[in-house]
């Protein structure tokens, strides 16, 4: 009971967060973090202990799902060497930077755990980047990057964080078994990952062929695949984490042609939310532990070296990636003699910048166990999950606030690409319910059946000609559209005045009300979803 209360009061305080952070110049997140920051100091809040294996499993195999789910597979094929670059080789450097500036710097933290703090704020958030490049319409190119190598450096991160682990309970460490353990446990995990998703996917189908489809029944099946595909690795002894990657990019290649509309829309909404609740929660339960991280840490350093430990390990996560980046943009061109163009140095600019960490972070920091095998404390674990908000504070603040605007003023727009594809679908899309229509005509005898097929063979006729049209630009197109769009919004709206007023005053009843109602929504949705993005131009300066 105590536990349930305890949720509902996270769910209000994510609430009204979420609407304050409307008027703030930085990510949801940071909202999120610093309102649960300000929570911790009041009295009457309710002070909230942390398991670490059920933060880990609760938090952790939604949202790398979610991840792997939304990631396009043909981007991420054909982005796969920068992706892989930043998602391994970074990880790795930026693990052996800031292990080895931790264990110098922090006295007596061992070495393994060190390298364990690496590990765990090597990943970077998709959420925040997202937060920004959505809004932006930054290249498509860019975007993928940034995305796919926040769904690999999520799992090779975790994975690394693992082994360190392992390293300081065990007390050894060696680099050949490492290797060789990762590899096996890696694919292993990745093929399980890829059989649990395909096995629910091919229940699904049975159970839509036997009964037809239900939604809530897809829905539930879908919200289990995460869950399933990590334990199931985890049972095995090998890697939940690229299991349930896997599971995430199989179902999201599979679950978009397979589940019907109705199925679609109700998943995206119930995972949307489920999402945004696991987000929320995680950073204000984050900035709940502060005081309890602080008075831990406080009785063996003092508050300057707690601010120069955190300065620290932010900048050398910073500094890592930024010279990663970087290195990889010149050592190639050094050798050859030519100079990186403007382009690809503000893109690696954006994507040297765009290093924010997040909720893998704070998931991987509180799994730390609580105790060694013997029952004795794990060493260090206070200071390194101290060192890890900082980091993700830090990023947050100084990145987040910043990288729109630099993005901005590097003038960096999305390309001509997703304009040409989404006309080529449109037309080609318009083209062939024209070509079906047109198909019926024979088989439309009687005066009624021929008034409606001409009236919507008209339709498809006037859209089609609209994309067709020759010499519209693309910005005239954005403009005709968004002139649709108010057009087709002020009927829309009359349309919802004149029914839910007649409910009110009682001329129709519920059962009426209501199917019209979530009818006017869909075509209202469906007019948000078409509706063109806003030209967003490069700040002056």
């Amino acid at each position: 009971m105590v536990a349930f209360e305890h949720t509902l009061i996270l769910l209000l305080l994510i609430a009204f967060l979420s609407v304050i952070g409307r008027w703030l110049p930085w990510p949801q997140l940071i909202t999120y973090l610093l309102g649960g920051v300000g929570a911790a100091f009041v009295p009457a809040f309710p002070r909230l202990e942390l398991d670490p294996g059920f933060f880990f499993l609760c938090f952790l195999p939604p949202l790398l799902f979610a991840d792997g789910w939304l990631m396009p597979l043909r981007e991420f094929v054909r982005a796969r060497r920068s992706i892989l670059a930043l998602a391994v080789g970074l990880v790795i450097f930026t693990t052996l930077a800031v292990g080895l500036v931790a264990h110098w710097l922090v006295p007596g933290l061992p070495l393994a755990l060190a390298f364990a703090l690496g590990a765990i704020v090597s990943p970077t958030d998709a959420v925040a980047v997202n937060a920004v490049t959505e809004r932006l319409r930054v290249p498509a190119r860019l975007t993928t990057i940034l995305n796919g190598e926040s769904l690999m450096n999520d799992a090779t991160g975790l994975v690394a964080f693992k082994f360190a682990l392992a390293a300081v309970v065990a007390g050894t460490f060696s680099l050949g078994r490492v290797t060789a353990s990762f590899a096996f446990i890696s694919v292993v995990g990745f093929a399980i990952g890829l059989a649990i998703a395909f096995g629910i996917g091919r229940l699904r189908d049975l159970l839509k062929r036997v009964r037809g489809s239900d939604p809530l029944v897809e829905i539930t099946l879908s919200l289990m695949t995460p869950f399933a595909a990590y334990l199931a690795a985890e049972h095995c002894g090998v890697s939940g984490v690229l299991s349930v990657v896997a599971a995430g990019l199989y179902s999201g290649w599979r679950d978009p042609v397979r589940m019907d509309v109705e199925t679609r829309r109700t998943a995206f909404a119930v995972w949307s939310l489920l999402l945004f609740w696991l987000n929320g929660i995680a950073f204000v339960l984050l900035g709940l532990q502060f005081p309890q991280l602080l008075s831990a840490v406080s009785g063996h350093y003092t508050v300057a070296q707690l601010l120069g430990f955190t300065a620290a390990i932010a900048g050398t996560a910073i500094l890592a990636r930024l010279a990663w980046v970087f290195a990889g943009v010149y050592l190639p061109l050094l050798t050859s003699g030519f100079c990186a163009p403007p382009a690809r140095r503000a893109t690696a600019l954006v994507i040297g910048w765009a290093g924010m960490r997040g909720t893998i972070t704070l998931a991987g920091a509180l799994s730390i166990p609580l105790l060694l095998p013997d029952g004795s404390p794990f060493p260090g674990r206070d200071i390194v999950i101290f060192l890890a908000f900082g980091v993700i504070a830090v990023t947050l603040l100084l990145q987040g606030t910043t990288l729109e605007r630099l993005i901005r003023r590097l003038g960096l727009r999305e390309d001509d690409s997703r304009a040409q594809e989404e006309r080529l679908a449109r037309t080609t899309a318009v083209q062939a319910g024209l070509n079906s229509l047109r198909a019926l005509e024979p088989a439309a005898t009687t005066p009624e059946q021929n008034a409606s097929l001409g009236h919507v063979v008209g339709e498809y006729e006037l859209r089609l000609a609209v994309l067709e049209a020759e010499g519209e630009t693309r910005e005239s197109a954005r403009r005709r559209r968004r002139s649709e769009h108010h057009y087709r919004s002020t009927a829309l709206a009359a349309e919802r005045h004149v029914v839910n007023d007649l409910w009110r005053r009682g001329e129709i009843a519920d059962d009426v009300h209501r199917p019209l109602q979530q009818l006017l929504d869909h075509e209202e949705s469906m007019l948000h979803a078409a509706l063109p993005a806003p030209k967003t131009e490069p700040a002056s300066g």
